[in-house]
């Protein structure tokens, strides 16, 4: 991947379209100076967003990937929209993991707190229950 292609082919695409870098950074919720970054070979674009990037474009996921416009080749399209979604689904899981972490280590502060203090206040067994139903919840969902 180079940054400086990539900027180049969004910023040629976008001004074939008509769209200011303020209004493709509406379409797909990110600031113009985002776009600007990308634009300017600062930045890349998010492996979130390079699918959106690609339909709000009209161009492949793999042109945005390589800096070039190219031939559509369905089966390397497939295969760079599947490597797409599994990035994104592997940043999910991440994201979900840390936020389970965060969500037991505030019960144990609670929980210690309360044992040290002997003072077992509603919010902090409420959100222990919290806790628990979150994680009964998560292994029967993924049961099914």
């Amino acid at each position: 991947m180079n940054n400086e292609k990539t900027g180049n082919l969004i910023s040629q695409i976008r001004k074939e379209k008509g769209l200011t870098q303020m209004q493709l950074a509406q379409k797909l919720g990110v600031s113009n100076a985002t776009i600007s970054k990308w634009e300017t070979a600062k930045g890349f674009p998010d492996i979130s967003l390079i699918e959106p990037l690609a339909e709000t474009l009209d161009i492949s996921v793999s042109e945005i990937l390589t800096g070039e416009r190219f031939e559509k080749n369905d089966e390397i399209e497939e295969l760079l929209n599947d490597l797409v979604d599994i990035s994104i689904n592997e940043q999910k899981r991440k994201e979900k993991i840390h936020n389970w972490i965060i969500a037991i280590t505030v019960a144990i502060l609670y929980l210690i707190v309360s044992l040290i203090t002997k003072r077992w206040e509603v919010t902090w067994i409420i959100w222990f229950v919290y806790c628990f139903y979150r994680v009964a919840t998560e292994y029967i969902l993924k049961k099914h």
